[in-house]
């Protein structure tokens, strides 16, 4: 998902936006259509805590913090699509949303210092744009080829 992929290069570069999550979609005459549901807020919003624990309460150790990246994200797959949909179509995120997020996104920056440039970490982060959403590929062992006949 853009917005959470968004917000963490945010942390990791130590900026700030309050825009993340509709930065391409033109503007709109009627505010209200703008925004997600209520209810998706709090999805939303419930999804970005736990991948921000997930960030903060591995800060010392890369390894696990990827880790639990992807489980975060493995276990939120179809909100993740909602979300993507959501901006896709030009929908905003509440701005009482986008403060709580910003607050979230404050406390990651710290814990985003050693890990941010971890190859693992930063491949967790950028599954939330793909559309498959695919666990990370494991490699098989090599089956045998049966034997041809001469």
């Amino acid at each position: 998902m853009k917005l959470l992929r968004t917000f963490t290069m945010i942390a990791l570069l130590g900026a700030s936006t309050a825009t993340a999550f509709a930065d391409t979609a033109p503007p709109k005459k009627d505010a209200k259509t703008e925004e997600i549901s209520a209810a998706d807020a709090d999805k939303f919003l419930a999804f970005f805590n736990k991948f921000v624990d997930a960030i903060v309460q591995n800060k010392d150790n890369c390894p696990k913090m990827a880790s639990s990246l992807n489980g975060v994200i493995d276990g939120n797959k179809d909100l993740i699509q909602k979300a993507n949909d959501a901006k896709a179509s030009g929908k905003k995120l509440p701005k009482a949303l986008e403060e709580k997020m910003m607050a979230r996104v404050k406390e990651m920056m710290p814990a985003m210092q050693k890990c941010g440039a971890d190859k693992d970490v930063q491949a967790a982060i950028q599954r939330m744009d793909k559309k498959d959403d695919a666990a990370p590929v494991k490699k098989e062992a090599p089956t045998e080829k049966p034997p041809t006949k001469k």
